[in-house]
């Protein structure tokens, strides 16, 4: 399995650890009626994944250093290029919903805000997720 492929491995199982602490937060606060009224937790949920990718990454590169040096080939620059396809899918349809939900139904900007730190948390899932399958696939 390639560094990149590895890597994808990564983020697909870390963000969506994330997104699964970060929702269930999220749903307990509003299951307890407290309204969520400030940005510390999308600030700190952002910190979170960088540190935790910047720390798979550097011991992934530790494992493998000529495999993580390697430039992309021709491959990989197909596999970017496919799977951003379906996560860019996700932004727009998710966030038309999200201003949808404002104008029509007077969603609050508190919750606006932790909706498109979830919408982000889902795109990078189905790229990671795409880009493994890709890989997995002779192409």
């Amino acid at each position: 399995m390639s560094f990149r492929e590895k890597f994808n491995w990564a983020i697909l199982a870390a963000t969506a650890g994330l997104l699964i602490l970060y929702g269930g937060w999220y749903a307990m606060r509003l299951a307890g009626g407290e309204p969520v009224t400030d940005a510390w937790p999308a600030l700190l949920a952002y910190l979170v994944w960088f540190v935790i990718m910047i720390i798979v990454a550097s011991v992934l590169a530790a494992t493998a250093p000529s495999d993580a040096e390697e430039p992309a080939d021709e491959r990989d620059k197909f596999i970017d290029m496919k799977a951003a396809q379906p996560a860019m899918h996700t932004y727009g349809f998710a966030l038309t919903g999200l201003i949808l939900a404002l104008f029509f139904f007077d969603m609050d900007k508190w919750a606006a805000l932790h909706v498109i730190v979830g919408i982000q948390l889902v795109a990078t899932i189905v790229e990671a997720g795409a880009k493994v399958h890709f890989y997995r696939m002779p192409i």
